[in-house]
This record gives structure tokens, C-alpha cells and sequence, in this order.
């Protein structure tokens, strides 16, 4: 199994690196997800960007605050954050709540180039089952469990641990893409494409996290 206290050489990004800027509707869990893959290789760079204590963490919310972080204009002549052409934005977003404002959030984003939204029905818990199963959720074990990350934890023993689990995106990726389906630009429930935000970042990273399992890996998952 994947020991819990792994070792790998962190790799400083370098100066040429890709930097993906993650806006994040949660405040935990999503956090501290990507950060697994913070300096894991120095191509890639990470800004992760979660909803403050007091922050509006609806879609509208997150999109006005990464305007705020990265988009020049006269009233913001100094944004935090200055994009290069490989870099991208992401904002991670669960259908629960937000399911009528996410649409205009995708809007928003098809007016700047490499801005996109990973959304996850109904909550960013079902990509993270998909790192350890190929098959969608029974609707009926999910309503018992009283919703989808409490029945995260019965599916996952000892349940999903941000500090190894991330590890396995690839498989993720690819049992999410295998289970998604979309009605009217919205992902149905149990599906997510947090796989699209997956496969931009694996190239650049799937080196290390080889070297990261082989050396940490007994036996099968």
C-alpha cells in the first residue's frame, strides 16, 4: 500500500514554468488536493486560490475575485498576478449549490483565453472516489450514506487522504472520463470534469508521480 509519510525531491519551479492559478469553491478539501502537486516538478506551478472565511465562494464571487487577482484595467492597474500565454485559470466548482450561476460563470470565462471550470455533481468527493473506482455511485448507497461525502468515507477506508491519495490523478482522470455525461452544458449526477483540468497538468507531471508510486507502492491498491 502507499506508505502515508512518502519521500520525493521537490523539484523548484523554474522560471519558463506553467503556473495554473485554482480558484477554489471549497476552502479545505480542494486546497490542499492540489497542493499535493505543488513542486513536483519543475514545469508546472501552482496558485492555489481558495474562498477566504468571509469570502463569497459562489461562482460570481470566485470570478470577481480572480478578475481581481490577474485582469489589468484602470481601476486595477497592479493585479496581483500577471499571466503568461501557458498559464491557465481554473475554477473548481460543485453543482450542489451553485447549479444556475455556474453557466454564467462558463460564460465568463469563454471571454479570456485558457480560463476554464471544472465542475463535479454533486460535489468535488465524487472525483476524488474516482481515484479508487471505476464505477458511477449507487444512487441508493449514496442517499443511505446521507449524501456523497459521507459515503466518500465508506468507500475509501480510513476515507480520502489529501496528503498521498492525489497520487493516483491518473486513474481519476481516466475513470472519470470513462462515467461523464453532460445534459445542457451541466454534468449529470456522478460526474465531473475535473479530468479536464487532470490532463492538462499530467504531462507535466506524470514523471514524478512514476517515480513517487514506484517507490512507495506494496503490492495493489
Amino acid at each position: 500500500m502507499l506508505t502515508r509519510n512518502f519521500s520525493y525531491a521537490k523539484k523548484e519551479p523554474n522560471r519558463d514554468a506553467a503556473v495554473f492559478y485554482i480558484f477554489c469553491e471549497g476552502k479545505w478539501r480542494e486546497p490542499h488536493y492540489f497542493n499535493f502537486f505543488a513542486s513536483i516538478d519543475s514545469r508546472i506551478r501552482f496558485e492555489i486560490i481558495a474562498a477566504g472565511q468571509h469570502d463569497k465562494n459562489s461562482p460570481d464571487g470566485l470570478f470577481e475575485k480572480a478578475t481581481s487577482f490577474i485582469i489589468q484595467s484602470e481601476n486595477n492597474p497592479t493585479p496581483k498576478y500577471e499571466l503568461n500565454e501557458i498559464d491557465q485559470v481554473w475554477f473548481v466548482i460543485d453543482t450542489d449549490e451553485w447549479k444556475d450561476k455556474i453557466s454564467a460563470l462558463k460564460e465568463s470565462c469563454s471571454q479570456y483565453e485558457n480560463w476554464f471550470v471544472a465542475q463535479s455533481n454533486p460535489s468535488f468527493e465524487i472525483w476524488l472516489y474516482y481515484h479508487f473506482h471505476e464505477l458511477k455511485p449507487e444512487f441508493e448507497e449514496v442517499a443511505q450514506a446521507n449524501g456523497m461525502k459521507a459515503y466518500l468515507g465508506t468507500k475509501i477506508p480510513g476515507g480520502f487522504d489529501t496528503r498521498k491519495h492525489p497520487v493516483f490523478i491518473k486513474k481519476a482522470a481516466s475513470h472519470s472520463e470513462i462515467n461523464f455525461q453532460s445534459e445542457s452544458g451541466q454534468p449529470i449526477l456522478f460526474s465531473t470534469n475535473v479530468h479536464d483540468l487532470a490532463n492538462k497538468i499530467l504531462p507535466l507531471i506524470q514523471d514524478e508521480l512514476d517515480i513517487i508510486l514506484a517507490r512507495n507502492i506494496d503490492g495493489k491498491v
